[in-house]
């Protein structure tokens, strides 16, 4: 009988885990994972061209694990995400060097709509970032998550 009593002692905990009501909150769960977003966002720093750190957190954020969010908060994730993973070749497209290919295609077909091409893609991927951010936020909050000071900007 003393052999049973820790597991006696302990089964009451274990039902309690495996029970909707005492496991993580969907707020938790959602504070979780933007806290995780935070820290794979300040790693990213670590890269000086915006391309590799658009890379990073595309990457990055796809290994976080938000099985236990709500449906709405995943999908807008994983939005976000892609928003990442798409601002990487517009990125990497805006340089220096495409810059000057712009302006010498522009004198020479005497058209500028050719200048600015890439830095208004870039501008445009930076665009889709924040506004995907804002929905993700925006779902966060209804459920009552907290949201890191580190990714809205202290």
């Amino acid at each position: 009988m003393k052999n049973l009593r820790p597991a006696l002692l302990l089964a009451p905990l274990a039902i309690c885990c495996l029970l909707p009501s005492c496991s993580k909150s969907e707020a938790d769960s959602i504070t979780d994972v933007l806290e995780k977003c935070a820290t794979k966002s300040q790693e990213a720093a670590k890269y000086t061209d915006v391309a590799a750190q658009a890379n990073f957190i595309s990457r990055t954020f796809q290994e976080i694990n938000v099985t236990h969010c709500p449906a709405d908060f995943r999908m807008a994730f994983q939005a976000h995400a892609i928003a990442w993973q798409e601002a990487v070749p517009a990125y990497s497209n805006n340089s220096a060097g495409t810059a000057f290919v712009e302006g010498f295609a522009a004198a020479v077909t005497q058209n500028p709509e050719y200048v600015g091409q890439a830095n208004q893609q870039a501008n445009y991927a930076s665009q889709k970032i924040n506004d995907t951010y804002y929905v993700l936020t925006q779902i966060a909050a209804k459920y009552g998550a907290r949201i890191p000071r580190s990714v809205v900007g202290e």
